[in-house]
C-alpha cells in the first residue's frame, strides 16, 4: 500500500496543536487516575479520603515527558546499531514508540520498559525476527518484561502496524538523484561534478540528519517524503554542496505522482515545501541537541514517585488486582465446570429414566460397595 492510501497518513499525521491537545488530555487522565488510586488507598487505611491529597501530586511536566521520551528514543537507536539490526527495524520501532505515547502517557507506562518491546515488535514486523530470550540476553533485561508489555504496545498502536518510515524515501531520493544529476543539464554544477566518495559523504550526513529528525515529532507532523527531503538537503549542506535545483525537481516529481495517484489534497507549491523544510531544519537542530543524562535521572526519579500504580506490574496494587483477577477466573472456570457437570448428570439421568438425585445416590452407594 502506498503512503497516500495508508493508515499511516490517515491516522498518524497530526498538527502541532493536535499533538499538544492529545498529550495534555492523556496527562490529565493519568493524573486523575493516580489521584483516585491514592485516595482509595488512603481511605482503606485511615477512613475518609483527604480532599487535598490530589493537589500534592507532583507528576512530570509535559516538557519533562518530552525530554524523557527523546532520551529513550536515542537509546533505541543505539541498541539497534549495537545489535546490527537493519535500519528499517530502528525506524519502525521509533514510530511504534511515538504512536504508543499518543494512546498512553508515560505516567501510565515507563518509556524505559516500552522501548525494548517496541524494538522486539519491530524485529518481528520487519522480518528480522529474534527470540525474546535471545534479544533480552543481548540487552541484559528480563524477557518477561518485554513479553508482558507486548499486548500493551499493540493496544497502544491500536493494532496498526503499518509504517512508512522516511528512511525508504531517503533511499529513493538518492537513487533518483544519481540518475538525475547525470542527465540533467540544469543540475547544480557542484552537485553534477560530485563523485562517488562525495555522494557517500552526503548520504552519511543525510542519515545523521534523519536520525536527529526521528527523535522529534517530525514523523508525526510531516509526510515521510518531506522528512526525507529535509534530511537530504541537510546532508548536502553539511558537505557544502548546493541541492536547490534537485529539490525543485523532486518537488515537481512528487506533485505529478500525487496527481497520478488521485490525491485529492491540493499539492504544495515549491515555496510551501521550502517553508516546511525550514521548519524541519529547526526540528533537526532540536533532535541533534543532546539530552542531559543527569536531568533524565531526575525526571526518572520523579516519574517513579508519581505514576499509575494500576499499570505498574511491580506495584502491590497491580499484584493484588492481578491475583484477584486470577481468582475470579478460577471461580468462573469452576462454576462453568459445575454447570457442565450438572447438565451432564441431568442428561444421563433422563436417558436412564431416573432423577439426578437418585442417580447421584446410586453412584455413592456403588462407590461405597467398592
Amino acid at each position: 500500500m502506498n503512503y497516500l492510501e495508508s493508515s499511516h497518513r490517515q491516522r498518524w499525521i497530526f498538527t502541532d496543536a493536535q499533538l499538544l491537545d492529545i498529550r495534555k488530555a492523556l496527562r490529565a487522565k493519568s493524573i486523575a487516575t493516580i489521584a483516585k488510586v491514592k485516595e482509595d488507598a488512603r481511605g482503606a487505611e485511615s477512613g475518609p479520603p483527604d480532599k487535598t491529597s490530589g493537589n500534592k501530586l507532583k507528576p512530570i511536566r509535559l516538557e519533562e515527558d518530552s525530554r524523557l521520551c527523546k532520551y529513550y528514543q536515542g537509546k533505541m537507536q543505539q541498541v539497534c546499531k549495537a545489535l546490527t539490526f537493519p535500519d528499517k527495524v530502528a525506524a519502525a520501532a521509533l514510530l511504534f514508540f511515538k504512536r504508543f505515547y499518543l494512546t498512553f502517557s508515560s505516567l501510565d507506562h515507563d518509556p524505559k520498559n516500552i522501548m525494548l518491546t517496541c524494538i522486539y515488535l519491530a524485529c518481528k514486523i520487519e522480518e528480522a525476527y529474534i527470540g525474546a530470550d535471545q534479544f533480552c540476553s543481548l540487552v541484559r533485561q528480563d524477557s518477561q518484561s518485554v513479553l508482558r508489555n507486548e499486548l500493551n504496545v499493540l493496544h497502544g498502536l491500536k493494532f496498526d502496524l503499518i509504517t512508512h518510515p522516511p528512511l525508504r524515501a531517503l533511499d529513493g531520493f538518492f537513487q533518483d538523484l544519481l540518475s538525475w544529476k547525470a542527465n540533467a543539464a540544469n543540475a547544480d554544477e557542484a552537485l553534477h561534478r560530485l563523485d562517488a566518495a562525495g555522494m557517500s559523504k552526503a548520504r552519511g550526513a543525510a542519515q545523521a540528519a534523519l536520525d536527529a529528525l526521528m527523535l522529534t515529532d517530525a514523523p508525526l507532523l510531516y509526510s515521510p517524503s518531506l522528512v526525507a527531503l529535509a534530511a537530504l538537503r541537510a546532508g548536502f549542506r553539511k558537505i557544502e554542496v548546493p541541492s536547490g535545483k534537485y529539490l525543485e525537481h523532486a518537488t515537481s516529481a512528487q506533485q505529478t505522482a500525487a496527481a497520478e495517484q488521485g490525491d485529492v489534497a491540493a499539492p504544495l507549491e515549491h515555496e510551501q515545501v521550502m517553508a516546511q523544510l525550514g521548519e524541519l531544519d529547526k526540528l533537526g537542530q532540536e533532535g541533534a541537541a543532546p539530552v542531559d543524562e543527569a536531568e533524565v535521572r531526575k525526571i526518572d526519579r520523579k516519574l517513579k514517585a508519581c505514576h499509575n500504580l494500576l499499570l505498574d506490574p511491580e506495584s502491590d496494587i497491580y499484584k493484588q488486582k492481578a491475583a484477584a483477577a486470577q481468582q475470579q477466573l478460577k471461580e468462573d472456570r469452576d462454576s462453568k465446570w459445575q454447570l457442565k457437570r450438572a447438565a451432564s448428570q441431568a442428561a444421563e439421568a433422563e436417558l436412564l429414566g431416573v432423577l439426578p438425585d437418585t442417580l447421584s445416590h446410586k453412584r455413592k452407594r456403588s462407590d461405597g460397595d467398592v
